[in-house]
């Protein structure tokens, strides 16, 4: 990596995004990089001359949530300058991989690598299997070194992604798998349990909801996870199933300015 430093921006839905693009941040700086991490919906600034773009996104519908691609789709020119990503999954990223480095490569940024990483569950756990987690845990940080590493030596690699990654894609962009998705695991709030504090409000990516008394859900729903990790008091729920809350941070560290 020729550039001198990287804004790498991120989505997390439960943290295991940001952990790993703190992972590779970390790595990447002790390569000798300034490193700022940024928010993907706070949205885009505009690049410093010899920074390098990063995105760390989860795969979702074996691709990426629309309002991810919503954002590649708004990058300006990259003028040459590298990019990278790292994506979380649970156990395939599809047409994730192929689809952002095309992208990239359209809008004229040079393609530095690109990684996957297996994370803990973050969808309907019925108990959290901590020891499990904690190795596939340890083990991101691990290969997150190795990819920085990669990375400042210029080989990273971008490995292909499968070949239905048109169709994978196109189904993405489409607004009826997230209908579907949302319809078959509908949130609702327990008001015997909401302490109204706004949060899941506050973070939700779509603004699917609205804080009125007591949370409110549009139809717009991205099944992200992020207003049922987040509720203090885990007051959000899919009607008749019984999951346990799952986050991977901290409230605070997924909102902070200094990462």
């Amino acid at each position: 990596m020729k550039e001198n430093a990287v804004d790498l921006y991120f989505f997390s839905g439960t943290g295991n995004t940001l952990l790993a693009a703190m992972a590779v941040a970390e790595g990447l700086r002790k390569g000798g990089k300034t490193v700022r991490i940024r928010r993907i919906e706070k949205g885009f600034v505009p690049l410093p001359e010899g920074t390098a773009l990063g995105i760390a996104v989860p795969a979702a519908m074996f691709s990426a949530y629309p309002f991810v691609w919503e954002f590649l789709e708004a990058l300006p020119d990259g003028e040459g300058r590298g990019a990278f990503l790292v994506s979380t999954m649970r156990g395939a990223s599809g047409a994730l991989r192929p689809s952002v480095k095309r992208l990239l490569e359209r809008k004229n940024y040079r393609p530095l690598g690109a990684r996957d990483f297996v994370m803990p569950s973050n969808y309907a756990n019925a108990s959290i299997p901590e020891e499990e987690n904690r190795k596939k845990t340890e083990s991101m940080k691990k290969e997150a070194a190795k990819f920085a590493a990669g990375l400042l030596e210029g080989n990273a690699g971008w490995k292909r992604g499968t070949v239905l990654w048109p169709l994978l894609y196109s189904l993405s962009r489409k607004a009826f798998p997230w209908r579907l998705m949302h319809r078959k695991f509908p949130l609702d709030v327990d008001r015997s349990k909401c302490i109204q504090c706004g949060k899941c409000a506050r973070l939700c990516p779509v603004r699917n909801i609205r804080m009125a008394e007591y949370p409110e859900f549009q139809d717009h729903c991205v099944s992200c996870q992020r207003c049922m990790a987040f509720c203090p008091p885990e007051a959000i729920n899919v009607p008749g199933k019984n999951y346990s809350q799952y986050r991977s941070v901290e409230y605070y560290d997924l909102i902070s300015e200094n990462l």
